[in-house]
């Protein structure tokens, strides 16, 4: 799918209007997670930094470590970046532990990280998920507003944050829900250059989420599933408009997101006519459609 090259926030087209032929390069991306395997052959040739959240008493400091990965997780989605995006410069911010998870607290010191050091954009696939019929708790309130804060500092920073949106339509994810950032839900794409728009409570553009061909421990590829491989699909294509524009506003480069997604949803609407009128015509010569 090829999207039609989209016209920029000031009307023109040209070399900013075509963020989908650039490689993102020079763009600085921070991708917090559970760290990057630098030696996965996926990634040999991306440039790459490593720095890990460590805990010191009751605070948390960002610092530089060894490249690895501890679940794996992180690699697959470097992995999608650095294949949409060859130019930019990955930091894997490595928040998450062997089990997937990290504390409310490690995520915001590793926001407030990628805030000070401004990075052009941040993957976040990884979140706070309650359930949407149950209240909130005191701890929710206080982490869900410092939260809130850091995403807005980023706002005002020019940061993008691309956050990924809930897996279950049971539950509300934080910080993907917020409206400073660009929220990311999945959709059964198979072009990884797809995306849609779709404006909900839970996020604002759908990209590639299911079955997604991507690096794994061990030096080989494995289909994953979820929100969190539809996030650096859209944080791919922010750096390449970034790259293109780096002037940008962030509500400027949320319009041209939407913009290359209304192109490939008329690509991918030419293309269905196409093979329609293609298979009618073949009918009518008695050929098999």
């Amino acid at each position: 799918m090829t999207a039609a090259s989209p016209t920029g926030p000031d009307g023109a087209r040209g070399e900013a209007a075509r963020p989908m032929e650039r490689r993102g390069d020079g763009v600085r991306v921070a991708l917090v997670d559970s760290g990057v395997d630098a030696s996965h052959p996926a990634l040999r040739a991306a440039a790459l930094r490593h720095v890990a959240l460590i805990r010191r008493g009751a605070a948390h400091d960002v610092a530089p470590c060894a490249p690895g990965d501890v679940s794996g997780h992180g690699t697959a989605c470097a992995g999608i970046v650095h294949r949409m995006a060859l130019g930019a410069e990955i930091t894997s911010v490595r928040a998450l532990g062997e089990d997937g998870r990290c504390s409310r607290d490690g995520l915001i010191a590793a926001l407030r990280f990628c805030v000070r050091e401004r990075f052009s954009v941040v993957n976040l696939s990884l979140g706070i998920d309650i359930p949407k019929g149950a209240p909130l708790r005191p701890g929710d309130h206080r982490s869900l507003v410092e939260l809130y804060e850091v995403a807005d500092a980023a706002y005002t920073a020019e940061v993008v944050l691309v956050a990924a949106g809930p897996n279950a339509a049971a539950f509300r994810t934080y910080p993907g829900r917020f409206k400073s950032l660009i929220g990311v839900g999945r959709g059964p794409f198979r072009d990884p250059e797809a995306l849609r728009s779709e404006l909900t409570l839970d996020h604002e553009i759908l990209a590639p989420g299911d079955e997604v061909l991507a690096p794994a421990p061990g030096g080989g590829e494995r289909r994953w599933t979820g929100t969190s491989f539809a996030a650096p699909h859209v944080t791919a294509h922010v750096a390449r408009i970034r790259a293109a524009r780096p002037e940008l506003s962030i509500e400027a480069v949320k319009a041209a997101l939407h913009e290359l997604a209304r192109g490939a949803e008329r690509s991918a609407g030419e293309g269905v006519k196409e093979a329609d009128e293609a298979a009618g015509e073949a009918e009518e010569r008695g050929a098999p459609a």
